[in-house]
């Protein structure tokens, strides 16, 4: 945060919540680089670190379109791919017109990062809309943050950095850096509020956000909750008093635009539509919500579901809340026609617990795969009637 956006025309673009420094973002564009090489970009595609900061960095600072249209023109190489990748590019007054220009003369494949609120918003969607395919890219995953923390300790255990993890989150500067739970969340609140105090104020004209920093402490309490808009303004209103419900409402999008939250829906699966429906709504970082209340161990089953979630959004799938017969399916994870059904539970440590998470499931007779996931070490592999469980670190390095 603020979310990046990074669009390619023709064809793709990946938005991403993911805030990293500059060096970390030059690292991405050149590992990118690397990646179109060896999917059959010639060699001469390689750029030094000054070719790279001749489009957005250190030294240069053009915020007018028609230099920065000169600038990257000279770099065009004749008989090669040229892909043209841009930082920040809503710094540069009239970026969406250079961009939809060079698009339309076909010599770029285009890459460019940005502010979700600029990048995305509506005032700009004319000038690249059906040129492109989203994909949804989180802050790191369990697999991502093992492979970091290993950088640091190449002996560090699965144990640790998913304890690591449920604390601090996956913003990629924290594992970069191997921060301490408090420096990290330091780094995070700053994150959270180039994203609250700049970004959505910013751009949506606010004059006062305590509103706004009210509702996101509110879904912070109450994360993997179902809930629905209706109750978040009644709840607030009697805490802090009288307040507008289409505030309430309208700054709840804004968070969503902004990636800071995530929504859940409840869905049916009986076939029966639901006429009010609940939802969850997600952290798109569990760490933001430790940085801005602490972390307390009595939250983590509500940080294990958010957690899953957000893996399950990171390999393509549309995630909604079950309902079966008034009974709660935590997950149900949707892509390509097929299905996969989880629940989270911090421990199996009653027989109501075990028949609340494996009864729900059964209740399901559509042959899709179905999955308890836990973090109870008297439970790490198995199967019951055809349901798997098993330790959410394993699950989390699953082939799904």
């Amino acid at each position: 945060m603020p979310a990046q956006a990074v669009v390619s025309f023709p064809g793709k673009k990946i938005k991403r919540f993911r805030r990293n420094g500059v060096r970390e973002r030059r690292s991405f564009f050149r590992s990118h680089s690397r990646l179109l090489r060896t999917s059959g970009f010639p060699e001469e595609e390689e750029r030094d670190g000054d070719e790279y900061r001749s489009y957005r960095g250190d030294g240069y600072h053009h915020h007018d379109d028609r230099a920065q249209r000169s600038v990257i023109t000279a770099s065009v190489k004749e008989g090669v791919k040229n892909v043209l990748m841009i930082d920040e590019v809503q710094e540069v007054e009239g970026w969406e017109k250079v961009i939809a220009s060079f698009n339309n003369e076909g010599v770029f494949d285009i890459y460019i990062t940005g502010s979700n609120s600029h990048l995305l918003s509506s005032e700009y969607s004319t000038y690249i809309s059906g040129r492109y395919v989203a994909f949804d890219i989180q802050t790191l995953s369990f697999t991502e943050c093992l492979e970091f923390r290993r950088t640091i300790d190449e002996n560090a255990s699965e144990d640790d950095v998913f304890e690591m993890m449920l604390h601090q989150g996956g913003f990629p500067v924290t594992w970069i850096s191997g921060h301490s739970d408090n420096d990290a969340y330091s780094v995070i609140r700053d994150i959270y509020g180039s994203i609250v105090l700049k970004d959505i104020v910013k751009k949506h004209k606010l004059r006062n956000d305590t509103v706004l920093k009210r509702i996101v402490m509110f879904l912070c309490e109450n994360i993997a909750s179902p809930t629905s808009l209706s109750n978040v303004f009644t709840e607030l209103t009697k805490e802090h008093g009288r307040m507008r419900k289409e505030t309430v409402y309208k700054f709840c999008e804004y968070l969503e635009e902004a990636f800071v939250f995530r929504e859940g829906e409840e869905e049916g699966l009986k076939g029966k539509e639901i006429l009010s429906p609940k939802y969850k709504f997600y952290l798109s970082d569990i760490g933001i919500k430790n940085a801005l209340l602490g972390y307390r161990g009595d939250d983590i089953a509500d940080h294990l579901e958010n957690i899953v979630f957000l893996e399950m959004k990171s390999r393509g799938y549309d995630v909604t809340v079950g309902n079966i017969d008034g009974k709660e399916v935590d997950l149900v994870c949707k892509k390509n026609g097929s299905r996969i059904y989880v629940q989270t539970v911090y421990r199996l440590s009653s027989e109501r617990t075990i028949e609340r998470e494996f009864g729900n499931l059964k209740l399901i007779n559509d042959g899709y795969p179905k999955y308890v996931v836990t973090m109870d070490p008297d439970w790490v592999a198995g199967d019951v009637d055809g349901i798997r469980y098993m330790h959410v670190k394993d699950f989390l390095r699953l082939d799904l």
